[in-house]
């Protein structure tokens, strides 16, 4: 039989375990887990889900695909050093996919490559991955997802090494990589 005190601190420690995902991801946005599928040969590469490819066109918006990077952008300087996405190997297992945020056609998805990592990258690099960052030229949208235009697509976060952040104390003491996420531009469904 237990008692409250028992249930009370199983319930703080389902919380504190599940806390890390959840804090890092934007607050309208619940997580939520999309499915576990490995595809063989997934990599971090820029992937656009075109016919030629052997891929569906997710058939979404550029003007929604934009709003999503600039709100994660804007999103992760809420914080000065920079707010974190963190993917570990204790949250999550192989494969998993979480939305990161969702408006009109487009859904931003999370997926995790290595189930052994300790993965973070700041929400800044994120939208940069979506978008090409602010300001870029069409050679950095074509490096983006943005690059795949209406089609969607995937690639793996393209991180801005010469930021403090991954350089910072509370980034090596918690030994994440910057490696290992790949974000993914789908249909929302709508």
């Amino acid at each position: 039989m237990f008692t409250v005190t028992t249930l009370l601190k199983l319930s703080l420690a389902l919380l504190t375990a599940s806390s890390t995902m959840v804090a890092s991801l934007p607050p309208s946005n619940k997580p939520t887990l999309h499915r576990r599928v490995c595809y063989e040969g997934e990599t971090t590469n820029l992937y656009c889900y075109t016919e030629e490819s052997g891929a569906i066109p997710q058939e979404v918006s550029e003007d929604d695909i934009k709003y999503v990077a600039s709100y994660l952008r804007s999103y992760g300087r809420q914080v000065r050093a920079g707010r974190l996405l963190t993917m570990g190997p204790a949250e999550l297992g192989t494969c998993d996919e979480w939305t990161l945020y969702q408006r009109g056609s487009v859904m931003v998805t999370a997926k995790h490559l290595n189930d052994t990592a300790n993965s973070a990258v700041l929400f800044e690099d994120v939208a940069t991955t979506i978008d090409g960052g602010v300001g870029a030229t069409d050679a950095q949208k074509a490096k983006a997802i943005i690059g795949c235009l209406s089609d969607g697509g995937s690639l793996g976060v393209m991180v801005n090494r010469t930021n403090p952040m991954y350089n910072s104390t509370t980034y090596v003491s918690n030994r994440y990589t910057p490696t290992g996420i790949v974000i993914k531009v789908v249909s929302s469904g709508q």
